[in-house]
């Protein structure tokens, strides 16, 4: 019997005052109860330790397989959860998190590899690698997420010392490929070797060219500065090189004109970067990509298949895991499952009409596999399938989850779009 029959038979009594039956909740408590459920989150995916794990198991499962990534978003989910009043010892816990990134913490020491790139997947329990996956995405997540919780913990020296470290010692310079095409290695070897994949952009990518833009800037032994200045540039400094594919005639970025990237491209960089958010043709392009994901459901023309149902991103799917996005005239063949993304809704929230309602009418949607109860009675919705209607995710991955809390802390009731446009200001932009 799973959490939420069991929730059901024992009563509402028993359950936080926000988990009241559906029909008797209004939206403003719906939203409310889906903010705290979203931080809720991640106060279960972490650790006693300062470790993040890859995702949270809703079976009661574990398997401490921890997520550079997760580090640098739950660094974030940290001051949202502080500037709530939700977790009043955020500042000492995102200093524990620092304190283990950075190889100060006696316990555990997270793997890195010849040229002090992070591991993407690691032991949480004992810090070591797992698999041979050098990542520079995930390291500069985490990087984002320990310079974030500096300017959010403005006052506290150490703090700030830790993430400087961090973004002095972990140099990305290197992980640019080729300029003239707009090239980025997607990982290393431990022995620092490069593996022969690479990324075009637009894609999450630009997390990298960000900081090693930043650090060419900074550091006059940076590995391949002259290259990640021009790369920066020539691809990002504005829109104007990056290729477009058109979805019922509205432009979307990509990484080419032919095919369409997931949704969590434009969303991380949006609330991690502040030479995105602080952009008016990057914001243009997230709105535009809301547009055309919108678009895109709609033109698929399934029996049943409701208005606030879109939404197209990354996580837990009927085949395991998916990345999923749209394709030209409804062609589904890149969400051959047909699934959901309520995070991706979540995400957009700032940025889109409907966007907020549609996640509401999600939540009240009895029909759909979406909602899912967390240890406590706290409430979150995660991915659905339309072609698997009986499928239910039973983990949850942490760093595509992480739009789904960002997007409603940013509505302007809540913290509000400036809250991250603020703190994701590095480099005194």
């Amino acid at each position: 019997m799973n959490k939420k029959l069991i929730s059901l038979l024992l009563g509402a009594a028993l359950l936080p005052a926000t988990a009241m039956a559906t029909t008797e909740k209004s939206d403003e408590e719906i939203i409310q109860s889906l903010y705290r459920g979203g931080y809720a989150y991640w106060q279960q995916l972490r650790n006693d330790n300062g470790s993040y794990e890859d995702k949270l198991f809703l079976d009661g499962q574990h398997d401490s397989r921890g997520s550079i990534a997760n580090s640098g978003m739950g660094l974030i989910a940290l001051t949202i959860g502080h500037a709530n009043g939700w977790e009043p010892e955020a500042e000492a816990m995102a200093l524990q998190t620092l304190r283990k990134l950075a190889g100060q913490d006696p316990e555990i020491t997270v793997a890195q590899n010849a040229t002090n790139t992070f591991i993407h997947f690691y032991n949480t329990e004992t810090g070591e690698a797992i698999g041979d996956d050098w990542s520079p995405v995930d390291s500069a997540i985490m990087i984002c997420g320990a310079l974030f919780a500096k300017n959010y913990f403005a006052d506290n020296e150490e703090i700030a010392a830790l993430a400087d470290f961090l973004y002095q010692n972990t140099d990305l310079t290197q992980y640019i490929a080729d300029v003239r095409t707009g090239r980025i290695y997607l990982a290393q070897h431990t022995d620092g070797s490069f593996k022969p994949h690479r990324t075009k952009a637009f894609n999450e990518y630009m997390l990298v060219a960000s900081i090693a833009n930043q650090q060419a800037k900074d550091f006059e032994n940076a590995l391949n500065g002259e290259n990640a200045r021009k790369f920066w540039d020539i691809w990002y400094a504005n829109t104007r090189y990056l290729p477009v594919a058109k979805y019922n005639d509205i432009p979307v970025l990509s990484e080419g004109e032919r095919w369409f990237t997931s949704q969590f491209n434009f969303l991380f960089n949006n609330y991690l970067l502040h030479d995105f958010s602080n952009n008016p043709q990057f914001v243009e392009a997230l709105e535009n990509s809301a547009k055309a994901d919108f678009a895109f459901w709609r033109d698929l023309e399934i029996e049943g298949l409701q208005e606030y149902e879109w939404g197209s991103g990354a996580g837990a799917c009927p085949d395991g895991y998916c990345v999923d996005r749209f394709h030209f005239d409804g062609d589904r063949q890149f969400n051959h499952n047909l699934v959901v993304s309520p995070h991706i809704l979540a995400g957009y929230i700032p940025y889109n009409d409907r966007a907020l309602n549609d996640l509401i009418a999600t939540y009240r949607d009895d029909s759909i596999n979406a909602r899912h109860e967390l240890e406590g009675g706290y409430e979150i919705l995660w991915r659905y399938s339309y072609d698997e209607p009986n499928w239910k995710a039973n983990y949850i991955e942490g760093v595509d989850f992480s739009t789904f809390l960002f997007g409603i802390a940013a509505m302007p009731e809540h913290l509000g779009v400036e809250f991250f446009n603020t703190h994701n200001n590095y480099f005194g932009h």
